[in-house]
């Protein structure tokens, strides 16, 4: 089912879901004070059965993108829920047994995730935006003030073009870097490309611009499908439909 898809992505490793179960039901078998019940102990419970319920979930994808219902796992406070508890098993010891009791308590937690810095989405900061120079470049060209375009970017750029311009649309967005799948990325992903597929998926979807990285082999050319060659940002051509509306406005 979509909702078990969702939440064992959700786990990562899984070892920090567990410790956080363990703390509920610590926190249902111990805690008395009922606003401290209602945040760590209620909410959550609650949380859990409407994530997990079948008709919630067919209400809620009728209702908005199914693609965003893993975010219902969010309102669960499972950091500070792990926080709070460990606080509180740690005043129940006294001396050296509650010193012992904190450094295993965070050497459980360090062990049980992953650095978060490891992910490719996170690169050193170049400039005060926090996104490398590359992608800034290539969004002052491409964007038009006062209307989206579209743009095929590499995958190793969706997320940032993301945070940089609410300006420019992508026919795809993180979800290929999580697992999801996008013909036209996937058309892009390996080291030969097939430039007519490339072509024929951007136009299909309306995409003013490709960017596409000088590592790759081209089979073909863009020129031979209406585009042409706009500029180099770094390692990267941009490519540009001019059979698409490049208006200032669109109406």
């Amino acid at each position: 089912m979509k909702m078990m898809e969702l939440f064992h992505n959700y786990m990562g490793t899984g070892l920090i879901l567990i410790w956080y179960l363990a703390a509920l039901v610590y926190l249902f078998l111990k805690e008395t004070r009922r606003d401290r019940r209602i945040l760590f102990v209620y909410a959550p419970a609650i949380t859990l059965v409407l994530f997990f319920n079948p008709l919630f979930f067919a209400v809620f994808k009728k209702a908005m993108d199914a693609e965003i219902y893993y975010r219902l796992i969010w309102l669960l406070p499972v950091t500070v829920t792990l926080a709070y508890c460990i606080v509180i098993l740690c005043g129940s010891f006294t001396g050296k047994r509650r010193v012992a009791f904190g450094v295993l308590a965070a050497v459980l937690v360090v062990i049980s995730g992953t650095l978060v810095y490891s992910s490719p989405i996170f690169r050193r900061a170049e400039n005060p935006e926090h996104v490398p120079a590359e992608v800034v470049k290539i969004c002052d060209a491409i964007v038009l003030p006062g209307r989206e375009v579209k743009a095929v970017f590499p995958v190793e750029m969706v997320h940032f073009v993301r945070q940089y311009s609410a300006w420019i649309c992508m026919p795809y967005g993180r979800e290929v870097l999580t697992g999801g799948f996008s013909e036209l990325e996937y058309a892009l992903r390996y080291r030969q490309v097939d430039v007519k597929r490339v072509a024929e998926l951007a136009k299909a979807q309306e995409c003013h611009y490709v960017i596409l990285s000088e590592e790759k082999e081209l089979v073909g050319s863009m020129e031979e499908y209406d585009y042409e060659l706009m500029g180099k940002v770094g390692k990267y051509l941009i490519y540009r439909d001019p059979t698409m509306n490049f208006d200032l406005t669109v109406k």
